[in-house]
């Protein structure tokens, strides 16, 4: 087209208004750019029409890739799938359909000055030298939404090598490998940011089993447990720029929770829960350090993601910063599961939705003041006192539980008329005070 506008107006002057018009006329058409369309998703096919592969060679910068109406495993056997345009790719649910790399290929790659996002999808299996699931290539800007990252392995990165700008929201990344960045490697001039998002069980064989950081780094309302590694920090690894808050740190097999180099720089933005001792590092506002954040396993608590819960007594329950106002609306699991229950939030990924889970004070561990059963003395025991010829009363061999004046007062027995050694009336079984429970201590 652009040929036909040189061609046909040249670069003088054009000789009259007909000609002019027909030339504005094409510039237009050249700068409009194309609509955007919606490209479907039929099959689970590798390639070919209706695959995924198809969809990407046949979208335009700006469509909308929809594989919401597919399910299963899209296995790759021809090689990864660039994406070399901006374009979004919506999946059916992270539960729903996953594209697998068939440990032989990486499974994603972003071109170059590209924006595209990826929702609903479990992206799996991938292998790489430098990420496995995914490659973010430099100037590239990839968001991941509701999506999980799992069993993938690289040198560098075995869920992620990021170079460009990279969101991380409402996703999970397990069991990825690699030498150094387990779920994600951010380089140097990459960016990441990191919310309500879950890593756990990522390994590596030497360093930043979960997250390993030469760039610059932000981590809010996530949870990073059970990641290990060889050498250095299991969890978080910073060599440069870190921000984090409202996070849980549990240490894994090996490997500290969290590690800063010298030259790397942290801020605590407060109310993280490490359980070591941070390396030093939380020392921000209503961080806690040596502390047990009592998780439950990865697993299916609702949402499209796995997820771990906080168990009863969660030191993360309602431990959130006061001054926290949404967005986000939602934890990690999504729609019904509110960010802020109990008008605070709780650390982490997961909120605990009911008042079930709600640690409460145990009321039974306060003593009773006054021996229960309450004695009041019941009509029954008004002394039809015919003295039974029971052998000679010995002292009743109640010392030290006698109950207080209050408790049994005088029963008002009619005298006998023939004054037998002093009738003693046979308490009731009920009437004998009790100890009070001893009080259980309060559970930590």
């Amino acid at each position: 087209m652009a040929a036909i506008l040189v061609h046909f107006c040249g670069t003088g002057r054009v000789r009259n208004i007909k000609s002019a018009t027909i030339c504005l006329t094409l510039a237009c058409v050249l700068t409009i750019p194309a609509r955007a369309t919606t490209v479907i998703v039929s099959n689970t096919n590798d390639n070919g029409p209706g695959s995924l592969r198809q969809a990407l060679a046949d979208a335009n910068d700006g469509d909308t890739i929809d594989a919401m109406g597919i399910s299963g495993v899209i296995t790759l056997t021809t090689g990864q799938l660039l994406v070399d345009k901006s374009v979004t790719i919506n999946g059916a649910g992270a539960g729903v359909l996953a594209v697998d790399g068939n440990t032989t290929s990486r499974v994603f790659q972003t071109a170059t000055g590209e924006t595209v996002s990826i929702s609903g999808l479990t992206i799996r299996n991938g292998q790489g030298g430098e990420g496995g699931a995914i490659l973010n290539a430099d100037t590239a800007t990839l968001t991941i939404i509701n999506s999980t990252l799992n069993g993938n392995t690289a040198g560098f990165g075995g869920g992620v090598f990021n170079s460009g700008t990279l969101t991380i929201i409402n996703s999970t990344f397990s069991s990825n490998m690699a030498s150094e960045g387990g779920g994600i490697y951010n380089s140097g001039g990459g960016v990441l940011t990191i919310s309500n998002s879950t890593f756990s069980g990522n390994a590596v064989s030497e360093t930043g089993g979960g997250i390993f950081n030469i760039g610059t780094l932000q981590v809010a309302n996530s949870t990073v447990s059970d990641n290990s590694a060889a050498f250095l920090a299991g969890g978080v690894l910073n060599f440069n720029n870190l921000e984090i808050g409202n996070t849980i740190l549990n240490r894994g097999a090996s490997g500290v929770s969290i590690y800063s180099n010298g030259d790397g720089l942290v801020t605590s933005l407060g109310y993280n829960i490490s359980s070591d001792d941070g390396s030093g590092i939380l020392t921000g506002p209503g961080d806690q350090i040596n502390t047990d954040p009592m998780l439950g396993p990865l697993q299916d608590n609702g949402g499209s993601t796995f997820t771990h819960a906080l168990l009863p007594g969660s030191p993360a329950i309602n431990a959130g910063d006061p001054a926290f106002t949404p967005p986000p609306f939602f934890d990690q699991r999504g729609l019904g599961f509110d960010r802020i229950v109990n008008g605070r939030l709780d650390i982490g990924s997961f909120e605990v939705q009911g008042p079930t889970l709600t640690p409460t004070p145990t009321p039974t561990a306060t003593p009773a003041t006054t021996p229960s059963p309450t004695a009041t003395p019941s009509p029954t025991a008004s002394a039809t006192a015919t003295p039974t010829p029971t052998a000679t009363p010995s002292p009743s061999p109640t010392p030290g539980l006698t109950p207080t004046p209050t408790s049994t007062p005088t029963a008002t027995v009619t005298p006998s008329a023939t004054p037998t050694p002093t009738a003693t009336p046979r308490s009731t079984p009920t009437s004998r005070p009790r100890p009070a429970p001893r009080p259980r201590p309060t559970p930590r």
